[in-house]
């Protein structure tokens, strides 16, 4: 990871009097020195002519950076007041533009579209929605290149896990199958207001083609869903709740897998997952009489 450089910039605070209060509803954080954000923009690697989509403009103090750097930029934000500030007190260059938009509703497609070519993704996320924002990216990975994100640091250990791990689980298989993710910067408490009570890490998702394609994204998604949310339990008995296989067909597909069943969700690599659900789902497209075979 690339060393702390945020130190000798703690006392280069943006946030001033007459600011924007942050809605505690929306997850505001506002990153409020400047130092820090110039050192982001500089990891994120944006590079001059790309175009870029932030998740968040909050203050516009990001946003401005990256419009030095990008061709343009496309500012995404749901609070409609930050927007109406930005562009009476602080106006961005005309190669900015801000869109009052929900994030976990927004096309990446239509922006991909819009835009020409994949994404550059860069955000500091709410902490109560960042994981749900981290699903729809991986929904619409075929239109992103790269994102950098600000989340909460138990997230980014999520994120990095692997098997064996407290912290392997859901979103580390589920990531972890189509991107690599690097962390680049821990960012303590005091950068931020208001401050929040835990440390944040900026990460870096990169969208690769897995190791084994997944042939139902839907059936692998919810066989590592339920193989987690019953993590204590042995992998058979975890899995009784997937609706459309019985008991024997989970078993026999384990066996052609040859993952016992007495596991725990937490040993099993994310090829396991993969080679399980591709399992499975060919013996529902297959029909009740064709034996199931692992898909390679």
């Amino acid at each position: 990871m690339i060393p702390n450089p945020v130190k000798r910039y703690l006392t280069t605070s943006i946030y001033e009097p007459g600011f924007p209060l942050p809605k505690r509803s929306l997850g505001q954080n506002f990153l409020v020195h400047q130092g820090t954000i110039e050192t982001i923009v500089k990891l994120s690697g944006i590079q001059p002519g790309d175009r870029v989509v932030e998740l968040g403009t909050g203050l516009g103090t990001m946003t401005r950076e990256l419009s030095k750097k990008a061709s343009r930029v496309i500012g995404l934000e749901i609070d409609e007041r930050l927007i109406k500030w930005v562009r009476e007190k602080r106006p961005l260059p005309g190669n900015v533009e801000l869109r009052h938009s929900d994030i976990l509703r927004v096309s990446f497609q239509g922006l991909a579209e819009e835009l020409d070519g994949p994404l550059k993704i860069i955000g500091n996320l709410p902490y109560n929605i960042s994981s749900q924002i981290i699903f729809k990216l991986i929904e619409e990975r075929n239109h992103i290149n790269r994102a950098i994100l600000m989340l909460q640091k138990e997230v980014a250990e999520r994120l990095v896990s692997g098997p064996g791990s407290k912290a392997y689980g859901i979103l580390s298989v589920i990531t972890g199958y189509c991107a690599d993710i690097t962390r680049l910067m821990d960012m303590p408490p005091g950068l931020f207001r208001p401050r929040p009570k835990v440390t944040s890490t900026l990460i870096q998702m990169e969208f690769k083609e897995p190791v084994i394609i997944a042939t139902d994204f839907a059936c692998f998604k919810n066989i590592v869903r339920q193989a987690f949310q019953k993590r204590r339990k042995k992998l058979i008995n975890a899995l009784k709740g997937l609706p459309s296989f019985s008991q024997d067909e989970i078993l026999h597909a384990l066996e052609v897998c040859r993952i016992d069943p007495g596991y725990r969700a937490e040993v099993l690599s994310i090829e396991n997952f993969v080679t399980l659900s591709n399992t499975l789902a060919r013996k529902t497209s297959s029909g009740n009489n064709t034996q199931m075979d692992i898909i390679h």
